[in-house]
C-alpha cells in the first residue's frame, strides 16, 4: 500500500457527515430568530431575521443536495460557514463574528479533506475582503487578525497533519515489516530444518567420499610411481646403445688411421653429424632419467653443507667461453652474509648450470647477471640477462616437460626442453621455490629461493583415510537450500577513500572489501581469496611503490595500480572553503555552516533558480535567522557582494559571462571580498 493511499484513506476515516453542519447552522438559525424578538430597532431585526432565515435555508440545501450529488454536498457544508462568517460581520455589523474565522478551516478539514481546505481558506480569505469594502467603518487590524486565523489554524492544521499522516504511516510499515519478518523468520526456521538434515546426510557421504578419494590417489600415485619406474628403465636400456655409438662415431671422426685407409670428407661429415645427434639424444636420456627419478621419488639427493658463492662461480666459469665468444658481460654478486646451505651439491650445481648456461644461450648482446642474497631462513638466487624476453603465454609453461619455445629466437636453438622442469623438480626436492619473471624486449629473470635447513617430513601418509567397507549411498531427496549468490570479491586498498565510492554502482556483480592499509589488506585476502586487489595511491609517485610491496608479499593474486585524485584538490587550490557534489545533502550543509562560524548572511551564485530556490531552503530549515540572496551569474553576483558582503557564498562552476573559477579568482583579488569564504557546489 502507497503512502500516497494510505493517506487519503486516513483522511477518509476522520471526515464526518454534513448534516453536522446541518444540525449547527439550524441551531444558529433558531437563536438569531430567538435574538430578533428582543430587538426593539426594526432595521436590526430585520437583519438578524434575515441571517437566521439564510441559515434555514442552507439547512435545507444541505438536505436536499445528497440526492443530487454527494460531493457536491460536502463542499456546500464546507463553503457555507465559510461565506456565512464575512456575510454575518457585513449584514448584522457585528465585527465580533470574525472570531468565528477559523472555524470554517476546522469545518473543511473533515469535510473535504485537508488537500482542499486551502480552497476553503481562500474563498473564506476573499469573503472577509469583500466584506471588508462593503462595510468601511470595519477596522484594518480586525480583518488583518481575522486572516491570520483563518491561515494561522491551515498552517497549524497542515503540522498536525503531516504529523498524523507521518505516525499512521509509520505505524503501517513496522506492523508490515513485522508481519515480513514473522513470516521470514517462519521460513527460515523451515529451511533451517531442512538444511540441518541435509547436513547430516552430506557429513555421512562426505566421509565415504572422502575415504573413497584417498584410496584413488593412492592408485594415482602408484601409477606415477610404475610410469617413472618404467621411463628410467628404458632409459637406462637406451644408454647402452647410445654410449657405444657415440664412443665409435668419436673414435671414427678423431682417429680415422685407425681403420688402415683415410675415410672420405663425405663420410667424416656424415658422422660428425651422427656424433652430434647421439650427443643431443644422450642428454635428453639422462634428463628423461633424472625427470623419472624425481617424478618416482627414487632420486637419492646426496646432502651436505655447500657454500654456493663458491658453485656459482664454479657454474659461471663453466659458462665463460660461451659468454666471451658472443661478447656478453657475466656478472657475478654474491652476499658476503651469504650462509651455507644443507642441499645435493650436485644437483644445485646442475640448476645454477643450467639457468646461467640458458641465459648465455639465448642473450646475444648485453649482459648476464647472477646474484645471490640471504633471507631469515632461507637463500635466493637469480639469472638475470638482457635477452629478448619470454611472452607471458609461455612464460607460464616453461617448467613443463618438453615444453620449448614456439616463436623467435626459442626456435633457433634445439634442446630437450627438460632442463628447466628438471631444475624445478630438483628445487621442489630440496624444499624450494623456482619462477620466471619476463617481459618481452626486456630480457629474463629466473629465481630460486632454497630454505638453509630442509623441511621437515611429513607425520603420516595418506593411507590413514583407507578403509575396506566403503560403500557408496545415494540421496534420497533433493537438498532444497537455496545457492547463495556467487560475486567476484576485490580487495581495495585505498589512501584517498575515493576509489570505493566509484564502484558502488557495480556493487551488485562484485564484492568490494575496503581496507585502509598493508594489514588490512592481508587480514581480508587471509580472511576470504580475491579475484584482484586494487591499489589507490594519493600521488602518482606512490602507485608503484605501493603496488611492489603488495606483489612482493602475494604473489598469487593480481594487483591493480590507480591514482584517482581527490575531487577537492582543485577547489582547495583555489581557496574554497568546501568542495560539494550535488545533490547536496541536510549533513553537508550543516557542516559548512558550521565551518563557516555560524554566518548571518549568504549569497547564492547559480545560473538555475530551481536550485538556487533549494539550496535557500535547505538553509532556512537549518538556520531560520540566515538572510538568504540569489545571483543567476557571476558578474551580478560580484557586484551584490561589492555592495553588501556576505558572510558567507555558495559558488556553481559552469554559469555564463563569468564562471565559477573566474568568479573566485576575482574575489580572491579584491582585498575586501578575499576573506569571504566560498563553497563550490
Amino acid at each position: 500500500m502507497s503512502t500516497k493511499f494510505f493517506g487519503a484513506q486516513t483522511e477518509d476515516e476522520l471526515r464526518f457527515s454534513p448534516m453536522a453542519v446541518g444540525f449547527a447552522l439550524a441551531l444558529l438559525g433558531f437563536m438569531a430568530v430567538l435574538a430578533s424578538d428582543a430587538l426593539s430597532d426594526l432595521d436590526s431585526r430585520f437583519r438578524l431575521l434575515g441571517f437566521g432565515m439564510l441559515c434555514y435555508a442552507g439547512v435545507g440545501l444541505l438536505w436536499l443536495l445528497p440526492r443530487w450529488h454527494h460531493d457536491l454536498t460536502h463542499w456546500t457544508a464546507a463553503l457555507f460557514p465559510a461565506l456565512l462568517v464575512p456575510f454575518g460581520v457585513a449584514w448584522l455589523h457585528m465585527p465580533a463574528l470574525l472570531i468565528l474565522s477559523a472555524l470554517p478551516v476546522v469545518i473543511a478539514m473533515g469535510l473535504v479533506g485537508f488537500q482542499r481546505v486551502t480552497i476553503v481558506a481562500a474563498v473564506e480569505s476573499i469573503g472577509i475582503l469583500l466584506a471588508a469594502m462593503a462595510a468601511p467603518w470595519l477596522e484594518r487590524p480586525a480583518i488583518l487578525l481575522a486572516l491570520a486565523a483563518i491561515w494561522g489554524t491551515f498552517g497549524l492544521l497542515f503540522g498536525l497533519y503531516r504529523l498524523m499522516l507521518r505516525l499512521t504511516n509509520w505505524s503501517w510499515r513496522n506492523y508490515r515489516q513485522v508481519l515480513l519478518l514473522l513470516e521470514e523468520a517462519r521460513d527460515r526456521k523451515a529451511e533451517l530444518e531442512q538444511v540441518l538434515e541435509e547436513l547430516v546426510h552430506t557429513n555421512r557421504q562426505m566421509d565415504l567420499l572422502n575415504e573413497r578419494l584417498a584410496a584413488a590417489r593412492l592408485a594415482a600415485e602408484e601409477a606415477q610411481k610404475a610410469k617413472a619406474a618404467f621411463v628410467a628403465k628404458v632409459s637406462h636400456e637406451f644408454r647402452t646403445p647410445l654410449n657405444m655409438i657415440i664412443g665409435l662415431t668419436d673414435l671414427a671422426v678423431e682417429s680415422p688411421d685407425l681403420y688402415g685407409a683415410p675415410l672420405p670428407p663425405a663420410l667424416q661429415e656424415d658422422l660428425h653429424i651422427v656424433h652430434r645427434n647421439c650427443a643431443h639424444l644422450a642428454n635428453m636420456v639422462n634428463d628423461v632419467l633424472d625427470l623419472s627419478q624425481a617424478e618416482s621419488g627414487r632420486l637419492a639427493l646426496r646432502r651436505e653443507w655447500v657454500d654456493l658463492g663458491t658453485e656459482i662461480v664454479a657454474a659461471a666459469t663453466v659458462v665463460q667461453p660461451l659468454v666471451d665468444k658472443k661478447g656478453l658481460e657475466l656478472r657475478v654478486q654474491c652476499s658476503p652474509e651469504l650462509p651455507s646451505v644443507y642441499c645435493d651439491r650436485t644437483r644445485i650445481r646442475q640448476v645454477i648450470l643450467n639457468l646461467v648456461s640458458n641465459a648465455a644461450r639465448y642473450t646475444e648482446q648485453g649482459w648476464i647477471q647472477v646474484t645471490a642474497e640471504a633471507a631469515a631462513h632461507s637463500v635466493t638466487i637469480s639469472v638475470e640477462d638482457t635477452g629478448p624476453g619470454i611472452p607471458a603465454g609461455e612464460a607460464a609453461r616453461l617448467f613443463e616437460p618438453f615444453y620449448q619455445g614456439t616463436v623467435g629466437v626459442w626456435q633457433e636453438h634445439n634442446g630437450s626442453g627438460l632442463g628447466l622442469t628438471i631444475s624445478r623438480q630438483f628445487i621442489e626436492q630440496h624444499g624450494g621455490q623456482i619462477w620466471v619473471e619476463s617481459e618481452v624486449g626486456y630480457g629474463s629473470r629466473f629465481v630460486f629461493r632454497l630454505p638453509v635447513f630442509p623441511p621437515d617430513a611429513p607425520v603420516s601418509g595418506s593411507g590413514r583415510w583407507l578403509a575396506e567397507d566403503f560403500m557408496w549411498r545415494d540421496r534420497s531427496t533433493r537438498p532444497r537450500t537455496p545457492r547463495p549468490p556467487y560475486r567476484r570479491r576485490l580487495i581495495v586498498w585505498d589512501q584517498t577513500d575515493d576509489l570505493l565510492p566509484s564502484l558502488a554502482e557495480h556493487s551488485e556483480h562484485v564484492e568490494c572489501v575496503a581496507a585502509h592499509s598493508l594489514e588490512e589488506t592481508l587480514a581480508a585476502l587471509d580472511d576470504c581469496p580475491a579475484h584482484a586487489i586494487l591499489v589507490n595511491a594519493a600521488s602518482p609517485e606512490l602507485v608503484l611503490p605501493m603496488v611492489d610491496h603488495v606483489r612482493a608479499i602475494v604473489d598469487d593474486t593480481p594487483v591493480l595500480g590507480y591514482c584517482l585524485p581527490e575531487q577537492h584538490d582543485e577547489a582547495n587550490a583555489a581557496g574554497a572553503l568546501a568542495y560539494l557534489t550535488k545533490p547536496i545533502t541536510r549533513a553537508d550543509l550543516r557542516a559548512v555552516l558550521q565551518a563557516a562560524g555560524q554566518p548571518q548572511a549568504a549569497l547564492i551564485v547559480d545560473d538555475d533558480p530551481d536550485f538556487r530556490r533549494l539550496l535557500g531552503r535547505m538553509l532556512h530549515t537549518l538556520a531560520p535567522s540566515l538572510q538568504v540572496r540569489e545571483a543567476g551569474d557571476g558578474e551580478s553576483a560580484l557586484q551584490m557582494m561589492r555592495g553588501d558582503v556576505p558572510d558567507l557564498l555558495f559558488l556553481d562552476i559552469n554559469m555564463p559571462n563569468l564562471d565559477g573559477w573566474q568568479l573566485l579568482a576575482a574575489k580572491n583579488q579584491d582585498p575586501i571580498l578575499s576573506d569571504l569564504p566560498a563553497v563550490i557546489v
